[in-house]
């Protein structure tokens, strides 16, 4: 494999308006660590306006010498912000990567629709949970509701009740028309996702299983290899509060191979590993 000493030069220069524009997303992405979503909207235009052409030949070799990691990360890293740019059309916000990872369907229902249906889904959100910022679960519900009305089949007229083909409406009608639409749907449909939650938790609390104590007992069992094993690390962070790590960690080479977030009691450090291993 080639190394970085042994790459042809590269000839191709940036003017100089590219290359002020290349040090300010530099800048952003050293700067935006706490804000991944900032840091794959520039690590999006170095790539798509190939700003790393005067000193590297791919966008690859320029995020392995700049900034260490691969192209398969910088790549993360810009669907990500993908991810966090299409839920805030809704007014959905996404603080980390792990929010966009668990967003990313949700994202994508809602980057299928056109946009008069994005618009009523914003308002009908903003209106029915009272909130500029609502929550992920309440958007997943209302985009998958306006996913399946048919744009090209009669809708009741809001203001005569007569059925109309949908495209014979007006630019506010058909907002009114969908935001009904959707408020009715996702009210439905958040019912039924709670009376499921609620038939979970009976069950769990009938057949003494289901627990995050549990839960590190079953993945224990049925996941781990002879030479892994599953540690809950206790310490105490800068500012002197007790926190919580839990891990899963090989013992022969001492490497970590899956971590949650910690967190300030047992079961929250748990459930981050359980959201960071979930369907690996």
């Amino acid at each position: 494999m080639t190394n970085v000493a042994e790459r042809q030069p590269v000839v191709d220069t940036l003017n100089q308006m590219e290359a002020a524009r290349l040090q300010d997303l530099e800048k952003t992405i050293r700067q935006g660590i706490s804000t991944f979503a900032a840091v794959g909207e520039a690590l999006t235009e170095i790539r798509d306006n190939r700003l790393y052409r005067a000193s590297d030949k791919t966008f690859g070799d320029y995020t392995e010498r700049v900034w260490g990691f691969s192209r398969q990360r910088a790549q993360q890293l810009i669907g990500g912000a993908e991810v966090a740019k299409t839920l805030s059309l809704v007014g959905v916000e996404v603080a980390n990567e792990r929010e966009a990872r668990d967003a990313k369907e949700a994202a994508k229902t809602i980057g299928k629709l056109e946009p008069e249906m994005v618009v009523a889904i914003a308002q009908y959100l903003k209106t029915s949970t009272g909130s500029d910022r609502p929550l992920l679960a309440q958007a997943k519900a209302a985009a998958e509701v306006a996913q399946s009305i048919d744009l090209h089949a009669t809708v009741m007229h809001p203001d005569t009740g007569a059925e109309v083909p949908y495209a014979a409406l007006t630019g506010e009608q058909r907002a009114a028309t969908l935001a009904e639409n959707v408020s009715t749907g996702t009210h439905e449909r958040m019912q039924r996702q709670q009376m499921h939650i609620q038939e979970k938790v009976l069950e769990a609390n009938q057949t003494g299983r289901g627990g995050w104590q549990d839960w590190c007992m079953s993945y224990t069992q049925q996941n781990l290899t002879d030479s892994q094993e599953l540690r809950i690390v206790m310490k105490r962070d800068p500012s002197g509060n007790a926190k919580a790590t839990a891990l899963i960690v090989d013992t022969e080479t001492h490497a970590t191979v899956a971590f949650g977030d910690s967190a300030g009691w047992l079961k929250k450090a748990v459930l981050n590993l359980v959201e960071e291993v979930k369907g690996v």
